[in-house]
C-alpha cells in the first residue's frame, strides 16, 4: 500500500504559486516569454553540469565565464539548438526563432563552432533574477516545512 502525502493539496498550492511567481518574474525582470526563459535555463544548466568547478556564490560561478578559457569549454561542450529543442521538447524552428530574439536582445551568442553562449548582459540581467529565485525557492521550501510536508516529499516514492 502506497503512503499518501498528508498535505497534498497545500503542497500543490505552494508549488503552483512558486511556478507562477517564476513565470511573472521572468516576464517582468527579464522581459522574455517563458519558453525563452527556459532556453536560458537550459544554457545555465548545461554550463553548471559540465563545469568541474562548483561556485560558492554568483561571482564564483561566473568567474570562469568571464575568463578567456571559456571558448575552450564551449568548443568541447557545445550546446546546440537541436539539443535545446530536444531537452525542452520544443520544435527546432521555435527554438531557433526564440534564440534569434535572445541574440537581438544580446542575451546570448550563437556560433556553429561553440554553440549557444551566454553574454555579459546575461549575467547582468540574470543576477537579480537568480537572487529573487533563491528567495522564492526558500519561501516555497519553508512553506512545505511549515505544513510538515517537506520531509514527506524528500522521501516520496512513486
Amino acid at each position: 500500500m502506497k503512503k499518501k502525502l498528508e498535505a497534498y493539496s497545500e503542497t500543490l498550492y505552494h508549488l503552483i504559486n512558486f511556478r507562477i511567481e517564476q513565470f511573472q518574474q521572468s516576464k517582468s525582470m527579464i522581459g522574455i516569454d517563458y519558453d525563452s526563459f527556459m532556453i536560458l535555463s537550459v544554457m545555465g544548466s548545461h554550463y553548471i553540469k559540465n563545469n568541474n568547478k562548483l561556485g560558492s556564490d554568483w561571482d564564483d560561478v561566473w568567474e570562469v565565464l568571464r575568463s578567456s578559457k571559456i571558448e575552450e569549454f564551449y568548443t568541447s561542450k557545445k550546446l546546440t539548438i537541436f539539443a535545446v529543442a530536444n531537452i525542452l521538447n520544443l520544435p527546432r524552428e521555435t527554438v531557433r526563432r526564440k534564440i534569434d530574439l535572445l541574440k537581438k536582445r544580446k542575451l546570448i551568442n550563437h556560433s556553429t563552432k561553440q554553440g549557444l553562449l551566454p553574454t555579459n548582459k546575461t549575467e547582468e540581467i540574470m543576477k537579480p533574477f537568480a537572487t529573487k529565485e533563491i528567495k522564492s525557492l526558500s519561501k516555497f521550501l519553508q512553506s512545505l516545512k511549515k505544513n510538515k510536508s517537506l520531509d514527506e516529499i524528500l522521501n516520496f516514492k512513486d
